[in-house]
């Protein structure tokens, strides 16, 4: 049996299936992010500020990883709680088997393409001379866990979409409790410097995995059959239509995140690029909950489009927004107020990344509170199956507002131009999403009076 039937979908109160679904994938999501956060805390007092700007010229390849990850994860995910609301067993099983070989073939093409163009790849990221050497030892070791990160990334998807959201949150606190202890290990007790941090996070990795495969194995009822695993071209088109936008969203984060290195190398040197490395860990972490959120609700909007309750995907929507708000909202309290003691976590005895850091967080969060209705939208149009005005506004935020920022205000503003880009991009991604989600609403209110025959 699962944590919450499909039929409790289609008629159980919103707001609790959305804290059924979206609390377990926020821890879920928590975790995960945590694997560069508290890297970053162990490299940070164990090997310093050029360790902490190593990572930060890593941190674009990895979100290239979360990014095909999501391509499968979040484009299967969503056609899997549709076809399941459409009472399709067998195509959401079909579904879910090659959205898993898809995502590893992914991973081992990112393996191969990382391995044979690593420094060049590196110093595209944005790795100076001073960087490079310990970036090359971090993601050199990163490497050989990619195909399996990748790939619990992407069934995590499936596994809420089968109602198992707790199993999904568990798959994570695997993975984060076993790199915690991994890198004190490696890096305090062993010695092994940055290298041991990369060796803590591919042996999470693994586990994480590992539970995975056993709980399709074992407990899921939406089996993992080997007869449907052949590549299917239709099936991964449908996944990929899908998962473009998710996908577009981390691929512009990535290409930001170069950019960010970059010009902070060109205004601030590598102590910007390590400060820098450390608020995008943090706000990373302080989107976690709503994208928990969003992400979790996605089988419900994705059930109940497929079985026409067109009222309940408008509610749950609304629903979302106030929540996201909320949370942002609060984010952006916190870091007005607690920026100084998240900075003194990475570096304690570096005056100058402590000060540089903390007014670099007061920047960034300053349009937070905007921030949940333009995600919002995002991943209601992608659980609805719109990825191309998804995309629009997701590469929209990214391409057309936040790279020009960066490029531009630092020449009037210096180091802090860089900074002042988030929050400008943030609040003029907002200004975009408020039409589009008065349209949605008022499409899917026409949808429901005309399934009513009204």
């Amino acid at each position: 049996m699962s944590e919450k039937s499909s039929s409790d979908l289609g008629q159980g109160n919103i707001f609790r299936l959305v804290m059924t679904f979206g609390l377990p994938a926020v821890i879920g999501l928590l975790i995960n992010a945590s694997y560069n956060f508290v890297d970053r805390i162990f490299v940070g007092n164990g090997v310093g500020a050029v360790g902490l700007g190593a990572i930060a010229v890593c941190f674009p390849c990895f979100v290239l990883q979360i990014a095909l990850s999501m391509l499968a994860g979040v484009g299967g995910g969503v056609n899997f709680a549709v076809s399941l609301g459409q009472k399709r067993q067998f195509k959401a099983e079909y579904i879910m088997a090659n959205a898993f070989v898809f995502v590893f073939g992914l991973g081992i093409v990112f393996v191969a393409v990382h391995a044979a163009f690593l420094r060049p790849l590196l110093r595209l990221y944005g790795a100076s001379d001073d960087l490079m050497p310990a970036a090359v030892d971090y993601q050199r070791v990163l490497l050989f866990g990619t195909p399996f990160f990748m790939a619990t990334g992407a069934m995590n998807n499936f596994i809420r979409a089968s109602g198992y959201p707790r199993t999904a949150m568990l798959t994570m606190l695997i993975g984060a409790v076993s790199n915690t202890f991994f890198d004190w290990l490696f890096i305090f007790k062993l010695k092994y410097g940055i290298a041991g941090a990369a060796a803590a996070t591919v042996i999470a990795q693994l586990l994480s995995f590992c539970w995975t495969i056993l709980f399709f194995i074992r407990t899921c009822p939406y089996r993992f059959k080997i007869r449907y695993a052949v590549p299917n071209p239709k099936i991964i088109a449908i996944v990929v239509s899908v998962g473009t936008a998710p996908f577009l969203i981390q691929i512009c984060n990535g290409f930001v995140q170069t950019v960010f290195n970059r010009t902070l190398t060109q205004y601030g040197g590598s102590l910007a690029v390590s400060v820098m490395g450390v608020t995008m860990a943090t706000v990373m972490l302080m989107f976690m909950p709503g994208i928990g959120f969003c992400e979790g609700a996605q089988p419900i909007i994705g059930y109940n489009l497929g079985a026409r309750k067109y009222k309940r995907v408008i509610k749950t929507y609304r629903t979302l927004i106030l929540i996201t708000t909320f949370i942002f909202s609060a984010a952006w309290l916190f870091l007005q107020f607690g920026s100084e003691n998240v900075m003194c976590l990475f570096d304690p005895n570096n005056a100058e990344f402590i000060a540089v850091g903390s007014g670099a967080l007061k920047i960034v969060g300053l349009s937070f509170p905007f921030v949940g209705v333009q995600l919002t939208t995002t991943y209601f149009l992608q659980g609805t199956k719109n990825p191309r005005m998804a995309s629009f506004l997701s590469v929209s935020r990214q391409l057309l507002f936040l790279a020009p920022f960066i490029v531009f205000l630092p020449k009037y503003m210096g180091v802090e131009g860089v900074f002042y880009s988030l929050p400008c991009s943030d609040f003029a991604a907002f200004l975009i999403a408020v039409p589009i989600y008065l349209h949605q609403v008022s499409k899917y209110k026409k949808a429901a009076l005309a399934e009513n025959g009204i």
